[in-house]
């Protein structure tokens, strides 16, 4: 199934990254430790698209977003250079392969404002996909 490939693809990307961030994935258990940030992750699939008139071609569309929280009170710094490198990490023309399904970043990661969530400072970056469904 694309949508659990797709997830797959980005998770394990982001898996990649050094130094590594403890990461919240979706549906699974998590306890978050005090003072100490972490990422949380979902897929947020769109509509697929239809650009053919066959009935076998779609388009998976989309995006993967990333959410860090950090510890408030301390700054945008550590934050910001964290979105920084995911942004550079998932930058657009990244192709990743799982499952037969070859997702593709369309745009630039978008890295939205941040907004105190609790005991957190949290910054969102998105990351836009496309998938060719042959």
């Amino acid at each position: 199934m694309s949508i659990v490939n797709i997830s797959a693809a980005f998770e394990i990307r982001l898996g990649l990254m050094a130094p590594p961030l403890a990461t919240t994935y979706e549906n699974q258990p998590f306890t978050p430790v005090t003072g100490t940030p972490y990422q949380r992750t979902r897929l947020l699939p769109a509509q697929p698209e239809n650009p053919t008139l066959g009935d076998d071609y779609y388009r998976e569309v989309g995006f993967f977003e990333i959410v860090l929280f950090y510890p408030i009170n301390q700054g945008r710094g550590a934050a910001q250079a964290r979105a920084d490198a995911i942004a550079q990490h998932f930058k657009r023309g990244t192709f990743m392969t799982q499952g037969g399904d070859v997702v593709k970043v369309t745009r630039t990661p978008t890295i939205g404002p941040a907004v105190q969530d609790g005991d957190r400072y949290a910054m969102p970056v998105t990351i836009f996909y496309r998938v060719e469904q042959f």
